[in-house]
C-alpha cells in the first residue's frame, strides 16, 4: 500500500493515470448518491409481499397508515368508490364508465382520516370512546368478543401505561375466550396489526388517541 507522500508523488509522475481514477472514483460516488436518494418505499428487485396479501381477498384490508397526536389516525383502504360497469356498450354505461373514471382518478389516495381513538379489525375500523389510558375498560372492549369470526390477538396501543388492575381485568377475561391481549405505544401497535393483517391473521388493535 502506498504512503500518502509516495501517492502525491504518483499523481506528479502520472497525471493522466491518477485523472482517469479520479474520475471513475466521482462516477461511482454519484451512482451512490442517487441510489440513497432512491424512495424507501420503492422496490428495485423482488417484490413487496405485505403489499400484495393486504390487497389479497374478497374484502379489502386496511392500513394503519399514520398517527396524529390529539387528533386521529389515517386508515387506508376505508373508502369504497363506484365500482367500473362489466359492460360499457350502450351510451348510457360508457357515461357511467366515464363517470366512474373520472370519480376513480379524483380519489387515488383511499385514506380516511380516523378523528380520534379507533378500534381496527382486518377490514373495517371504528371510532372509539375512550380518549386516555385509565378510560380503557373491559366493557369498552366488549365489541372485540363480539368479532365473529373470532380475534386471536389485542393490541392495545397507548403512550401511557394502563392501570395494572384493570389490564389484568382485561386479560384474564380475553384468555378466557382464548384473545391473546398485548399493550405497547401507538406506533408499534399499528405496525404490528398491519404486518399481521398481511398475514392473514384474526387481529384486533384498540387504539388511544
Amino acid at each position: 500500500m502506498l504512503s500518502r507522500t509516495s501517492f502525491i508523488i504518483n499523481c506528479c509522475k502520472f497525471p493522466r493515470l491518477c485523472s482517469s481514477r479520479l474520475t471513475i472514483y466521482q462516477q461511482q460516488s454519484n451512482v451512490l448518491a442517487l441510489s440513497n436518494q432512491r424512495d424507501f418505499s420503492s422496490i428495485s428487485k423482488g417484490q413487496d409481499l405485505l403489499a400484495d396479501s393486504l390487497s389479497f381477498g374478497a374484502k379489502p384490508k386496511i392500513i394503519l397508515d399514520s398517527f396524529y397526536p390529539n387528533t386521529g389516525i389515517d386508515v387506508h383502504g376505508m373508502l369504497d368508490f363506484m365500482r367500473s360497469p362489466s359492460d360499457a356498450s350502450s351510451e348510457g354505461q360508457q357515461q357511467q364508465q366515464q363517470k366512474y373514471d373520472e370519480e376513480r382518478d379524483k380519489n387515488v389516495n383511499n385514506t380516511l382520516l380516523m378523528n380520534g381513538s379507533i378500534i381496527a379489525f382486518p377490514h373495517i375500523c371504528y371510532l372509539w370512546k375512550p380518549s386516555s389510558a385509565k378510560e380503557v375498560t373491559l366493557e369498552s372492549l366488549s365489541i372485540v368478543s363480539l368479532c365473529k369470526p373470532s380475534v386471536e390477538f389485542l393490541f392495545i396501543g397507548c403512550d401511557t401505561p394502563l392501570p395494572p388492575r384493570e389490564l389484568n381485568r382485561i386479560k384474564t377475561e380475553m384468555r378466557k375466550k382464548q384473545i391473546v391481549v398485548e399493550q405497547m405505544n401507538v406506533m408499534n401497535a399499528m405496525g404490528t396489526f398491519n404486518v399481521l393483517n398481511g398475514e392473514d391473521r384474526r387481529i384486533a388493535a384498540a387504539i388511544v388517541v
